[in-house]
């Protein structure tokens, strides 16, 4: 069983009060949960429920000296697994939907795995099942770990055999098992976790006439494709288990590429295809939340595909305004100048008012450097651009320096005690190219790296990532 979080411990306070003033009510209950714990007296004990990745606690209760008590509130549980937790931070789980009117007992001995052992349960047919269910893997488990340390180390080849059939059989009993929840209970949440764990079935690699493999990425590719079959994405009750985010994560972790364009289309491809309200929103709140809070560059642009296509055209009006507001703003900041963006042209004026523009620059590779001269990371910034300018200019790297005041004489001192007269010098002393909106400058130093074709390869980085950067490209060319 997991261990829970420490926020299930600091959310109990406000719980336990709630719950001990709906006591004081008359109203109706829409659940209730009897609880009878033998070895476990006036001892609280906790309703908790899976959200995503996190743990919640619905409700608590103190058992009497019997080990008695009851869970109970006004308004029903939405279907979920749910954990009962007891002390020492040890959980049994319930599979809640529509049955939410029921007794259960089981035995406190300090084993977690006792607590499902000893579980029975009354009054809610799929909840006994479940129940039956627990235990019975319980009993496969105990049984196959023996079986399988004699199948992997017995130095007798008759005994590794014996071991592996008996693994076989007590697979087949499992599949089995897994096939009667499907025909008896096909829509309970037991039938749900049973198909988001199960494997997907992999072809072997096509082949041709000589026995030779056709496509050595077809299994993959296959994989890729029929990923989400065993998952029922509008049935919301998966949000509050401890499968599906683990799930779509691995999804956009290991199986895709981290490309802006990549994620964009996989998403779209995901969420585009969701009826369910609550699971849209959850699904579109992870997947978003994972690429705005990334440290990957380049994720900007995920960040300004979601902000149009979804949060800013009406289809999210459970989002907060003020939020959403935030989030405008943010998209306006970032939609010119994300990664794989054609960089804004910039019409800007040199030290001798003559206008440069950014597209002028005949340089395999434009250096952007945003700085000022009162800006303590920038006296600390600028010597390393220009040892790093100085050592790839013979390679076709040029800097296109923009001083963002408006103090000419401050801007020239420091051009020439930094010795960075063979800089393409520039500056908007009137704020006409709004460079800084174009480029997202709210402080300085900001460096961002363009390709011959003035297409954005790198952004806001230091110069130490900017000399990996660049070595990268020369040895991607070579």
């Amino acid at each position: 069983m997991n261990v829970l979080l420490k926020s299930i411990v600091a959310a109990v306070s406000v719980f336990a009060f709630a719950s001990a003033s709906a006591q004081k009510t008359a109203e109706p209950t829409h659940y209730s949960i009897k609880v009878q714990i033998d070895n476990l007296a006036d001892s609280n004990i906790y309703l908790g429920y899976y959200y995503g990745d996190k743990q919640y606690v619905k409700d608590t209760i103190k058992l009497d000296k019997k080990g008695r008590g009851e869970f109970a509130g006004k308004e029903p549980l939405n279907g979920g697994m749910y954990f009962v937790l007891v002390p020492g931070n040890s959980i049994f789980e319930l599979p809640i939907d529509q049955e939410q009117v029921f007794s259960l007992t089981t035995k406190f001995t300090g084993s977690a795995a006792d607590l499902t052992r000893y579980l029975r349960i009354t009054n809610a047919p799929e909840l006994e099942y479940y129940a039956d269910y627990q235990q019975f893997m319980q009993r496969q488990n105990e049984i196959a770990i023996p079986l399988n340390q004699r199948a992997r180390n017995s130095t007798n080849a008759a005994e590794r055999q014996r071991a592996k059939d008996s693994l076989n059989l007590l697979y087949q009993q499992v599949q089995t098992r897994w096939a009667e929840v499907d025909n008896l209970h096909p829509k309970s949440i037991l039938a749900a976790l049973l198909r988001i764990n199960r494997e997907i079935d992999i072809p072997d690699f096509p082949r041709d006439e000589n026995g030779n493999v056709l496509d050595s990425a077809f299994q993959y590719k296959y994989y890729k494709a029929h990923y989400f079959d065993n998952i029922d994405l509008n049935d919301a009750r998966l949000i509050r288990t401890n499968f599906l985010h683990q799930k779509v994560n691995y999804y956009f972790e290991k199986m895709i590429l981290p490309a802006p364009d990549t994620i964009i289309k996989e998403s779209r491809a995901l969420l585009d295809g969701i009826t369910d309200t609550e699971m849209f929103k959850y699904l579109l709140q992870t997947i978003f939340n994972k690429y705005n809070s990334s440290n990957i560059m380049g994720m900007d642009k995920v960040v300004v595909f979601f902000g149009d296509y979804y949060y800013l055209n009406g289809r999210t009006p459970w989002a907060d305004p003020e939020w959403l507001e935030k989030l405008r703003k943010r998209v306006e900041e970032l939609r010119y100048n994300s990664v794989g963006n054609q960089a804004v042209e910039l019409k800007l004026y040199t030290v001798d008012d003559e206008q440069r523009t950014l597209s002028s620059v005949n340089a395999e590779y434009t250096i952007m450097f945003f700085f000022e001269p009162s800006c303590g990371h920038c006296k600390k910034a600028t010597p390393k651009m220009k040892e790093l300018a100085d050592e790839y200019w013979s390679k076709g790297v040029e800097v296109f320096a923009v001083y963002t005041q408006t103090n000419k004489e401050e801007w020239t001192k420091f051009i020439e005690a930094q010795g960075l007269e063979n800089w393409i010098n520039v500056w908007d002393p009137y704020n006409q190219s709004y460079f800084r909106h174009y480029y997202d400058i709210s402080s300085t130093p900001s460096i961002y790296l363009l390709d011959r074709h003035k297409k954005i390869l790198a952004k806001r980085i230091d110069v130490d990532t900017l000399r990996k950067v660049l070595e990268d490209e020369f040895n991607r060319k070579k």
